[in-house]
């Protein structure tokens, strides 16, 4: 079996906990190939991903942006990704440091896998698309301290006009991140679904609404007095502008996370809020 192993050189521990991994492996009699350049954009990823397409897996090792950053890429050559968390809460790592000597099993095809929905945001602006895929979240949010309107349509109707600071559309990946602390439900992330939260919304009844996956979400962004920036998995914010359309569905390709542990998902986010 041939593992590539892509530390974050970013994260100060990435680089002893890959050089651990790469040990137990080669001991368990798999070939490993360091992968460099995967979290940088242009050239560097192109050959990152070259790579990538002759391994049989994927192990990321930092934290979550990491594993998020690595996981699109890996989905779309249909990859199990493994996640070692060399940040801080290292929600979708599967791989605590003390646990690596379990890569062991992977010579042995020895492992579960979880396959993670994603979301399919197209902005549309002035005559041209874009489309971003999302492990965790989108954001629309409006400069600081500022109300925003936004028309949403659910499906084939009309549309209703809400006004909040943003808003956010979630997997249930993403769920235990932004979205909860904006007051949203936690999911199971082997679930298919999108989950809504408005944040700050200026009414009494706007609560978080879990869409079936096959549900597109629309909303169309009007005339505002501020700035509205969209965010896909805390990238780069994109500003938009009056008469801007984006839409929200299920990407048609899954991240298959590879799972050593036997840690249950709701004992994994009972530790690591408390713990944070």
């Amino acid at each position: 079996m041939r593992i590539g192993i892509a530390p974050n050189p970013a994260k100060e521990r990435a680089h002893a906990h890959a050089e651990e991994a790469i040990a137990v492996l080669c001991a368990a009699g798999c070939e490993t190939l360091r992968i460099e350049g995967l979290y940088e954009e242009g050239p560097a990823r192109r050959r990152a991903l070259e790579k990538i397409s002759a391994c049989d897996v994927l192990v990321a090792v930092g934290g979550d942006g990491t594993v998020i950053c690595a996981a699109k890429l890996v989905a779309e050559l249909n990859k199990p990704l493994l996640g070692i968390n060399a940040g801080k809460l290292g929600f979708t790592t599967d791989v605590e440091p003390e646990d690596i000597p379990l890569l062991s099993q992977l010579a042995k095809y020895r492992w579960r896998e979880e396959h993670r929905m994603m979301l399919q945001v197209v902005l549309e602006s002035e005559g041209e698309s874009r489309g971003f895929l999302a492990l965790n979240d989108a954001v629309v949010s409006g400069e600081l301290a500022k109300i925003v309107e936004y028309r949403m349509a659910f499906g084939q109707n009309a549309g209703y006009l809400y006004r909040a600071d943003g808003f956010i559309v979630a997997t249930p990946t993403g769920s235990t991140a932004y979205s909860l602390s904006a007051g949203g439900p936690v999911v199971e992330p082997t679930l298919d679904c999108m989950v809504y939260t408005p944040i700050c919304p200026h009414s009494l009844f706007n609560r978080s609404v879990a869409f079936a996956p096959d549900t597109l979400l629309a909303v169309d962004i009007p005339r505002n007095r501020g700035k509205m920036v969209l965010t896909v998995d805390g990238a780069k914010p994109i500003e938009l502008k009056e008469g801007d359309r984006l839409t929200f569905t299920k990407a048609k390709k899954y991240v298959r996370f590879i799972k050593l542990t036997n840690r249950n998902f709701y004992d994994i986010l009972n530790q690591k809020l408390l713990d944070n």
